[in-house]
């Protein structure tokens, strides 16, 4: 097996233990606070993941890139937010109709008319701040787990260090390997307790009200739009792809309407994700680590009750040090791409907006710092 199959394997699987982590635990908050049941939280899930993967391969082999699909973390805040005040069903309508917007925003100009609009190192700057947030939590992860963490960064650099004079195993396999050891040896993980359970499906019914959809809809299509397909499309350029607009957008819409009768929330372009999946500058066959990515998601889907149980055991930061170190080169390059022209200080101020808390309307920081570099690029900068 070449050193290519093996990087597009661990990839593609450190990259699905990124999107099973952090990501799955801010649903388990919001779902926590709002009393959502377990096998709510478990059909969520396999829409999330393997209804998006299903789509994600078909997207992927259609264009011969990593375009994987998942789940837009904001707008799941964004709904965490509102299941306070709205039904679950209430949401679904709300779901129904942002997909039939983005099925509609697929065939027309929009997407390509922001693109030519929206400088790349503003948005660049938006994701340089969403990256740094994961590799900052890598670092505070020295603090937390010691142990655990040190060897994972030690084994890492030390490989990234060797395979400059000789061929060794991929740094992040070995980072990965180093972590699951320490845990097996600490006794973190104990996979044979756990019972082995498929996804038991069922569908909710949407319900129509003209307050949700008002307050919701608008804000869940800038989340997929702007805030997770733009960090996606611009990740992809980066690396000299030539991602389908349109088509990315159109999948969005039809993920989003298959997932919405789940209870799940829009589908969208990954952001970090992505990163991690194009962290080697050697593109060739990236689109496998994809399509490995995405068979990952749809075998977590299909046993989500069981996954999920096991996942809630590992310690937050075996998955923290993976996610943060695979993306350091990833961050290190959007640093480059965003303060390297006349539009550093419109990068440089959606940099910070992004990195802050701000709020406005339902809709999070890094809508607001995309708006506010825009506006500095076309007025100040010009």
């Amino acid at each position: 097996m070449n050193n290519s199959i093996i990087n597009n394997f661990v990839d593609g699987f450190i990259a699905f233990l990124f999107a099973i982590s952090g990501p799955v635990a801010i649903m388990l908050s919001i779902t926590s606070a709002n009393n959502i049941n377990s096998d709510d939280v478990s059909i969520w899930l396999f829409g999330c993941f393997a209804v998006n993967g299903f789509f994600s391969i078909i997207l992927t082999l259609k264009n011969k890139q990593p375009l994987v699909l998942m789940w837009s973390i904001p707008g799941m805040i964004l709904i965490g937010y509102s299941l306070k005040n709205y039904s679950l069903n209430e949401i679904v309508g709300v779901y129904l109709t942002s997909s039939f917007l983005l099925f509609l925003i697929s065939f027309t100009n929009i997407i390509t008319f922001l693109k030519k609009n929206i400088p790349t190192e503003i948005v660049m700057g938006m994701v340089s701040a969403i990256f740094l947030s994961f590799c900052v939590d890598w670092v505070n992860s020295l603090n937390t787990y010691p142990m655990l963490a040190s060897i994972m960064s030690l084994t890492f650099f030390l490989l990234l260090f060797l395979s400059k004079k000789i061929k060794t195993i991929p740094p992040l396999l070995g980072c990965l390997i180093s972590g699951i050891l320490v845990m097996y040896f600490t006794e973190e993980i104990n996979i044979l307790s756990k019972e082995v359970s498929l996804i038991n499906i069922y569908l909710t019914m949407p319900e129509f009200s003209f307050k949700p959809i008002i307050e919701l809809t608008i804000p869940l299509i800038i989340t997929v739009i702007f805030i997770q397909n733009g960090q996606g499309l611009v990740l992809l350029e980066n690396r000299k792809y030539k991602p389908p607009l349109n088509q990315i957008t159109y999948y969005c819409g039809l993920g989003s309407f298959f997932n919405a009768y789940l209870g799940a929330v829009s589908t969208c372009l990954t952001g970090p994700v992505t990163g991690i999946l194009t962290n080697n500058p050697n593109t060739q066959n990236q689109y496998i680590s994809a399509i490995l990515f995405s068979i990952f998601c749809i075998i977590f889907g299909l046993f989500s009750p069981f996954v999920l149980n096991l996942i809630q055991e590992l310690p937050k930061e075996f998955i923290i040090s993976l996610g943060g170190i695979a993306l350091l080169n990833v961050l290190q390059q959007s640093f480059v791409d965003s303060f390297k022209s006349n539009h550093a200080m419109s990068a440089l101020l959606t940099f910070l907006v992004t990195l802050s808390e701000f709020s406005l309307f339902n809709v999070g920081a890094p809508f607001w710092g995309l708006l506010l570099g825009f506006l500095v690029s076309k007025f100040i900068e010009k």
